[in-house]
C-alpha cells in the first residue's frame, strides 16, 4: 500500500498554518484572549499556570505530533516492503533524531537574533536559512552530499558571525523546544511501531504504560528524581517522552489507514455519513468553547449526545474513517472526564486531559478530512492543495516565516503597518493572514518544485 493519504498531509498543513497565524497576528491589536495560548492571556501575555483551559492555538503542537505518528506506518512500512533490514531502518531513525536535534539546536541559537530591523541581523538570519536549506535538502543527485556539507559549513560560519560579530552567547541550552520534542518522540515512536507492528496488543500496552506513568507523575512528581544531568538534558528530557502518548495514538490511526488499502470511506454520498462527518468537524469548536469557558460538563453531555448520533448515522459504514471517528469520540470523552481529575486541562504543563482531548480532536478532524477526501475523489477532485502541499514540507514551512519572510518584510518597512495594528483587532488579524499567506505560497512553491527538506 503506497498510496499517500492526503488527509494526514492536510491535518499537518492545518497545524502549521495555525501555528504561523497564531504567532503573526498583532499582539498589541486588542484581540481577545481565545486568540492566544490560554495560559498566556493578553494584555501582558505572561505565563500563568493557574489558568485552565485551551484555545485553538493549543491544538497546533498535538495535531502535528498526531500527524507525525499517523505517518510512521506509511514511511517505515514502505521501507520494510522494499526489503530494508531492521538494522538499516533503526539507523535511519537514529540519524533522523540527531538531524532534528541539531536542527533544533541551530534554531534555538538563531532565535537569539531578535532584531529584524537591523540589516546585519536580517542577513545573518537569512544566511542561516540558506545553510539549513542546503544542509537539509533532499537532493535527487548522486553528489547531493556535497551540497548538504556546504550547507553545514554555512551554518557554522553564520553562527560564528552571530557570536563574534553580533555578540550573542551561543550555548547547548538555546534550543527550539518544539523541535527537540519532535526529534525524541519520532525516535521512540518509530521504534515502538517497529516493535509492535504485528502485535497491536503490545502497542495498546505501550499506550497504557505512557498513560499511567504520565498520570501518576502528574499527581506525585515521582519521576522528577530521574532528571538527566544538565550537560545532556538539552537533548533528552523525560518531560519530552510524555508526548509519545499522542504519537502512539497516531500510529494506531496510521495502521488503520494502511490496512484500508486506499478505501477510506464506504459511503461518502450517504446523507448519514455526511452529517456524521460534519459533527466530527463541529467537535473542535465545541470542545474549545467548553474548555475555555470552563463549561466542562455541558460540553461532556453535548459530545456524548452528538457522538452517539454521529456513530448511529454512520452505523452502516465500517470503513477506516468510521473507525477513526469512534476512536476520536472515545479519546475526547476520556479527556473531558480527566479534566476535573487533573485539576483542569492545561497545555503547560501538559496533563492527561490535554493529551487525550487533543488526540481525540485530531482523530475527529482526520475523520472529517477522510470523508472530504473520499467525497472529492468521487468528483475527480482532491483536498485543498494549499493544505496538503504545506503539510508535505513541514520544516520549510516552520522556518520560512522567521528566517525569510519576516526579515524581508521588516527591511521593506512592514513595521509601519504594525504601528497601525495597535488597538485595532481587524488589522491585527489581517497582519497574521498576510504573513501566513506568504508562508503558504512560498512553501507550496518549493513543494510543487519537489524541493523537500529532511524531517
Amino acid at each position: 500500500m503506497n498510496k499517500r493519504i492526503a488527509s494526514i498531509d492536510a491535518l499537518r498543513g492545518i497545524a502549521i498554518i495555525l501555528m504561523v497565524l497564531s504567532s503573526a497576528i498583532g499582539w498589541g491589536a486588542g484581540l481577545p484572549a481565545w486568540m492566544f495560548h490560554c495560559q498566556c492571556p493578553p494584555p501582558t501575555y505572561a505565563f500563568n499556570f493557574a489558568v485552565k483551559g485551551i484555545t485553538w492555538v493549543d491544538l497546533v503542537f498535538p495535531w502535528f505530533l498526531f500527524s507525525m505518528g499517523a505517518a510512521i506506518p506509511f514511511s517505515l512500512g514502505s521501507k520494510l516492503r522494499r526489503g530494508e533490514s531492521l538494522g538499516r531502518i533503526s539507523w535511519g531513525l537514529v540519524k533522523r533524531w540527531l538531524t532534528l536535534a541539531a536542527f533544533g539546536l541551530v534554531l534555538g541559537n538563531s532565535y537569539l537574533i531578535a532584531d529584524y530591523q537591523s540589516w546585519s541581523a536580517c542577513l545573518v538570519r537569512f544566511g542561516i536559512w540558506i545553510g539549513l536549506f542546503l544542509a537539509l535538502w533532499r537532493v535527487p543527485r548522486a553528489h547531493g552530499w556535497a551540497l548538504n556539507a556546504a550547507g553545514a559549513l554555512i551554518i557554522v560560519a553564520m553562527l560564528c558571525v552571530e557570536k563574534f560579530v553580533l555578540g550573542t552567547k551561543l550555548g547547548l541550552h538555546n534550543i527550539d523546544i518544539i523541535i527537540m520534542v519532535l526529534s525524541l518522540v519520532a525516535l521512540l515512536g518509530g521504534f515502538s511501531w517497529l516493535l509492535s507492528r504485528k502485535r497491536i496488543w503490545l502497542r495498546l500496552a505501550l499506550i497504557a504504560v505512557v498513560f499511567v506513568t504520565k498520570e501518576v507523575n502528574w499527581h506525585t512528581h515521582a519521576l522528577d528524581v530521574l532528571a538527566f544531568p544538565e550537560w545532556i538534558d538539552w537533548l533528552f528530557r523525560w518531560s519530552y517522552v510524555q508526548y509519545l502518548l499522542i504519537v502512539l495514538i497516531g500510529t494506531v490511526i496510521g495502521d488503520i489507514l494502511v490496512a484500508a488499502d486506499g478505501v477510506i470511506c464506504d459511503t461518502p454520498r450517504s446523507p448519514g455519513s455526511a452529517a456524521a462527518a460534519w459533527i466530527c468537524a463541529l467537535m473542535t469548536p465545541l470542545a474549545l468553547w467548553g474548555f475555555f469557558t470552563r463549561n466542562v460538563w455541558i460540553m461532556f453531555t453535548a459530545v456524548f449526545a452528538l457522538g452517539g448520533l454521529a456513530m448511529w448515522l454512520a452505523r452502516n459504514d465500517k470503513s477506516a474513517w468510521s473507525v477513526i471517528m469512534r476512536i476520536g469520540f472515545a479519546a475526547l470523552q476520556f479527556g473531558i472526564v480527566f479534566d476535573p481529575i487533573d485539576g483542569g486541562i492545561t497545555k503547560d504543563h501538559a496533563n492527561v486531559s490535554y493529551m487525550l482531548s487533543t488526540a481525540g480532536l485530531a482523530c475527529l478532524m482526520t475523520a472529517f478530512l477522510l470523508w472530504c477526501e473520499a467525497r472529492s475523489a468521487l468528483k475527480g477532485r482532491s483536498l485543498s492543495r494549499n493544505l496538503t502541499m504545506t503539510g508535505q514540507n513541514p520544516m520549510v514551512a516552520y522556518t520560512v516565516t522567521g528566517f525569510v519572510i519576516s526579515p524581508l518584510l521588516y527591511l521593506c518597512r512592514f513595521d509601519l503597518f504594525d504601528q497601525l495594528t495597535i488597538g485595532n483587532p481587524a488589522l491585527g488579524f489581517l497582519r497574521g493572514v498576510i504573513v501566513t499567506s506568504l508562508m503558504v505560497a512560498l512553501t507550496c512553491l518549493f513543494t510543487s518544485r519537489r524541493v523537500f527538506w529532511r524531517s
